[in-house]
């Protein structure tokens, strides 16, 4: 229950803050849209001009510790003519982690920079001492909860055993240009550059990891812990939701090819497909929409390095907990929509949602040299107190292939102006060896 006051100091920070308001703005009645989520109130504040949502966070992740950051997103409405769909959207997050993590990224969407075409940009940074990493297969890859980020009581040479060092900068660019009505091709470009060493946290041996081991047995080679690496993206959209932020009909699906090659000392290069298919029912319209997702990512031709393996993370469960050469998913919210209301010259609505996530590693990655590694053990005494020694990388009496993982849980959603949405999530794994509780507090839903 440590957890719950950061979520509702978040949530006093929502209901409370004052966004910088349009310089234009006009009510009109809701009867004169066709918007399905129009507000069902007799008027409406139809937004124009530029609009800023800014939100302070403080909240606990079960992959990075606590935050405290900002996270803010800026709408160009242009006229108000399109209204609730904007021009321009620009998004920034700065966020820092009690784990050591630093994140800092930007993006920009919109289908008006280029007449006929939907640009989208993003650029990331993150460095992160202690990056989760629990092995390669999913269930195939034991988890033991005494080695997880246990600490001494001097506060010196505890052990992190599922983590690495990670220093990643990102960018994309994706474009997206008309086909017929509701299909749409899109091509990309990504860049990114990466770096792996073994957790430097002070309060932890850095050679005592599950990375290390992967490393000091050949299932990483050293030549792929850094390097460059260039994507190229293509394939088609199938989109007709009615209101893409927060649809309550539609459909949504796509199927993109990606060609990507790392420049390092250890060069890989890779074809990747891609297919996620997304559906939104009207349940009680306006109310509540069920929503569900089908999504596969897997390796075609070639091969990846370990840090560009397709992974699938459930909402509770450790980041990349699951991950292989190709990985499968589904995920199902039940979203319901309470209160809409006007406050502060804005359009608000609070709202529920219920979860299940379940995703496996369909493709394995080098599993038989994982399995021939069985032997390897891992074990550490802490104030007089020992754990292990475990088996570390493969253990048969956990598992001895990969299994259907799952999750469920719940939370809540705010949205201002049908635009800026944030949900808060919790979520609880169904298996210890996926994780215990994850909160989550995100811009936007899951899909």
């Amino acid at each position: 229950m440590k957890h719950i006051p950061s979520v509702l100091l978040l949530l006093a920070l929502v209901s409370f803050s004052t966004p910088v308001l349009a310089e234009n703005e006009r009510t009109s009645p809701s009867s004169d849209r066709n918007d399905p989520v129009t507000v069902p109130l007799k008027k409406e504040i139809a937004k124009s001009g530029w609009s800023v949502g800014v939100l302070p966070a403080f909240y606990y992740n079960n992959d990075f510790g606590f935050m405290v950051g900002a996270m803010a997103q800026v709408f160009d409405y242009g006229d108000g003519s399109v209204y609730p769909n904007y021009r321009h959207k620009f998004s920034v997050n700065v966020n820092y982690y009690t784990r050591g993590a630093k994140q800092v990224a930007l993006n920009y969407d919109s289908k008006y920079l280029i007449p006929g075409m939907r640009v989208t940009a993003g650029l990331e940074f993150m460095d992160n001492p202690l990056c989760g990493f629990y092995g390669f297969n999913g269930a195939v890859s034991p988890y033991h909860a005494d080695l997880d980020m246990r600490k001494s009581a001097d506060g010196t040479e505890g052990i992190a055993f599922y983590a690495d060092h990670q220093r990643q900068l990102r960018a994309n660019l994706d474009l997206q240009g008309r086909l017929a009505d509701g299909l749409t091709w899109i091509g990309g470009f990504s860049y990114s550059w990466q770096h792996y060493t073994d957790v430097s946290f002070k309060a932890f041996d850095g050679h005592e990891s599950l990375f290390h081991q992967y490393v000091e047995n050949g299932l990483i080679p050293e030549a792929d812990t850094h390097g460059h690496r260039a994507e190229l993206k293509g394939g088609l959209v199938y989109d007709t939701r009615d209101f893409e932020p927060n649809p309550v009909r539609g459909l949504f699906a796509t199927v993109t090819a990606t060609a990507g090659a790392s420049i390092s000392e250890g060069a890989r290069e890779s074809l990747l497909l891609s297919a996620d298919f997304r559906h939104y029912l009207p349940l009680w319209p306006g109310r509540i929409t069920l929503a569900y997702q089908l999504s596969y990512k897997g390796l075609l031709a070639g091969s990846l390095p370990f840090y560009a393996l397709p992974a699938f993370s459930m909402r509770g469960s450790f980041g990349s907990r699951i991950t292989g050469n190709g990985v499968a998913w589904a995920s199902a919210d039940l979203r319901l929509c309470f209160a809409r209301f006007r406050l502060f010259k804005q359009n608000f609505e609070l709202g529920l949602v219920g979860f299940a996530d379940a995703g496996a590693a369909i493709q394995p990655y080098k599993l038989e040299q994982q399995t021939a590694l069985g032997s390897i053990t891992a074990g550490k005494t802490l104030d007089g107190v020992t754990a292990g020694p475990f088996r570390s990388i493969f253990d048969p009496d956990i598992a001895t292939r990969e299994r259907l993982h799952s999750s469920v849980g719940g939370g809540f959603w705010f949205a201002m102006n049908h635009n800026f949405i944030t949900a808060v999530e919790f979520g609880r794994p169904l298996d210890p060896q996926d994780g215990s509780f994850g909160v989550y507090i995100n811009l936007g839903f899951s899909f």
